[in-house]
């Protein structure tokens, strides 16, 4: 299937399933096509999919059936909440959401971290030839910026701020390097640093995080179902370069530690493996 079809047919999908309706104007005012073609996409969707519409004389549109099974895979929660987000943050336009009718909503508003777009492009640069760069980095436990050398392999994200993932030669190891402080960029030269060496970035590790035992089974019940657990416990595999960040987002407790803070909802059960990791 041509990927302008596809993308049609999955927007069609896509109404139905959240909105129950779908006509031809909805795909002329969308895309462009002819009324024509909006009918053809019409009867193919229906073709595919068959038994999951009907035409509705009397409201003159299509309509979703009891028996409505989504075939494109393009149905998903996470995804529609997304593009409200994405639009609180004028990250996409309303006519890029596929949506027709957008409900009331309001996002809690995120600090705007400040990166240098040139400081930024010029690390991509020098992370996709595999070079290294003399940066001056103000870091938290330094009173003043210092110039170091870092080889960059990969960027990160810790669900609040951009990372850069590189050795630095200042401490002899592999860190993360928050973009927004890099305050400036100089001289280029060959790496000698080999990325596969990044133990903590190549090696992936399982954490088990179960419901608080302190809930009452209906409690549990709930949160079992929110975090899509099988058997009491989900099992999130992430890089060992990671954990840090999951526990301190998610709140993680582990039972007999006190040091990251509580959660009264979720546990960490498997402390003990992940710990030489944080």
């Amino acid at each position: 299937m041509k990927w302008g079809i596809k993308q049609r047919l999955e927007f069609l999908e896509y109404r139905l399933f959240w909105e129950g309706t779908i006509n031809r104007k909805d795909l002329i005012d969308v895309f462009g096509v002819s009324v024509p073609q909006a009918s053809a996409d019409i009867k193919q969707y229906k073709q595919n999919a068959p038994g999951n519409i009907y035409y509705d004389k009397s409201q003159k549109k299509y309509l979703v059936t009891s028996k409505f099974k989504p075939i494109f895979g393009s149905i998903d929660s996470h995804n529609y909440l997304s593009k409200l987000s994405m639009l609180s943050e004028g990250i996409i336009k309303e006519d890029e959401t596929f949506m027709g009718y957008i409900p009331e909503y309001s996002v809690v508003p995120s600090f705007d971290r400040a990166i240098d777009p040139y400081v930024l492009k010029k690390i991509i640069k020098v992370l996709k030839a595999g070079n290294s760069i003399n940066i001056q980095y103000q870091s938290m436990s330094r009173p003043s910026p210092v110039w170091r050398w870092i080889s960059p392999h990969a960027f990160a994200f810790d669900g609040f701020r951009w990372h850069v993932r590189a050795y630095c030669e200042l401490t002899n190891e592999f860190r993360d390097f928050i973009l927004g402080r890099i305050l400036d960029v100089q001289t280029v030269k060959v790496s000698k640093v080999n990325s596969s060496e990044d133990s903590k970035w190549n090696h992936f590790v399982t954490l088990k995080i179960a419901a608080h035992p302190n809930l009452t089974p209906g409690q549990r019940k709930i949160i079992e179902k929110e975090y899509n657990m099988s058997d009491g416990v989900v099992q999130i595999k992430v890089r060992a370069a990671f954990i840090y960040y999951v526990l301190l987002r998610f709140r993680l407790e582990n039972k007999d530690d006190p040091r990251f803070l509580k959660n009264k909802n979720a546990i960490l059960l498997n402390y003990e493996e992940i710990e030489e990791y944080i």
